[in-house]
């Protein structure tokens, strides 16, 4: 569960659970920890379950198991998202534990990635961790479409900003102490001086609440990160766990290529920003999740947010 739980989610907030039961894991939505106001539908705790179910998986492979996955198995049971059943022991394999590590290394990159461009050989690879039936990932390169994901991304910012329940929420999360274990430490947020604004079209979720964030960023770089959309064909429940699923893949895979990554989502947050985004740049998929990639700063690393213990986290039945 260690493992598991260093999935992404909004906030830091962990909206999970997992109970061990009768030979299989559960994994269960902590509805405690769904954003009232960003996350009214549930839409990011679903994204955020799958990514922690992906590497639940992940983690059992990485110690021998074969799995059986199945998502949403009980209708008459809300909050249980995800089962897993490892049906047999098999040879570990090299590959689930590399991806393993790079799971546990992984960090949400705020601060302005490297020059170099990510290659196509990079993006390859990304694409192929993401497909599956009836999901895919895009990656925006024209100016088209980049000028239209900054002015979809801007109008969701600015109304996340002038809502001041959505403000009080964030700072609720945003935490003075790097051993807390859960929200965002202001040790991993980048402090933007107000005479230095940072130099990119596509904003970031800024988490600096009355006090300066503790990663120093270099001014005047024109930031121009890649940035990959996860879509569905079609937007239900299920896609959303599978959209998160294919997050946790990606994320993962960017980290294998040394390459950075941070979730974007503030304009699929909430179903108007979805629908609107979707309008707007005429795709007929359902945008579920937005990602950053870049080069790695060349800085040293900022450091991992905390997570919530194994106890915490996990009921043994």
């Amino acid at each position: 569960m260690a493992s598991a739980g260093r999935a992404p989610s909004i906030h830091n907030t962990q909206p999970w659970q997992w109970r061990l039961h009768d030979g299989v894991l559960d994994v269960r939505a902590d509805r405690t920890r769904q954003l009232r106001v960003a996350d009214r539908d549930g839409h990011s705790l679903l994204v955020s379950c799958g990514a922690a179910a992906q590497l639940t998986e992940l983690a059992l492979s990485a110690q021998g198991w074969a799995v059986e996955t199945s998502l949403l198995p009980d209708p008459g049971d809300p909050d249980l998202l995800v089962r897993l059943r490892p049906v047999r022991r098999t040879d570990v394999d090299a590959g689930a534990k590399s991806r393993l590590a790079a799971a546990l290394g992984r960090r949400s990159e705020r601060r302005a990635f490297g020059p170099d461009a990510v290659s196509a050989d990079i993006v390859e690879r990304l694409r192929r961790a993401v497909t599956a039936p009836g999901l895919y990932v895009h990656f925006a390169v024209s100016a088209n479409e980049t000028l239209g994901l900054a002015v979809a991304i801007s109008q969701a910012d600015r109304w996340q900003r002038r809502d001041s329940d959505y403000m009080a929420e964030m700072a609720a999360w945003v935490r003075a102490d790097d051993a807390s274990p859960d929200g965002v430490p202001y040790s991993v947020i980048p402090q933007v001086p107000a005479a230095e604004p940072r130099h990119t079209d596509i904003p970031l979720r800024d988490f600096e609440v009355g006090v300066p964030g503790g990663q120093l960023i270099t001014p005047d770089v024109d930031e121009r990160p890649l940035i990959a959309v996860i879509f569905t064909d079609v937007d239900s429940e299920l896609e959303r766990l599978r959209a998160g699923q294919a997050m946790m893949r990606l994320m993962v895979q960017a980290e294998l290529d040394g390459i950075a990554s941070c979730p974007l989502s503030q304009s699929v947050d909430l179903l108007a920003f979805r629908t609107r985004l979707r309008t707007l740049m005429s795709w007929t998929g359902h945008p579920q999740m937005m990602l950053r990639l870049g080069q790695r700063p060349a800085a040293a690393a900022a450091p991992l947010t905390s997570r919530r213990s194994v106890g915490d986290v996990l009921t043994i039945a």
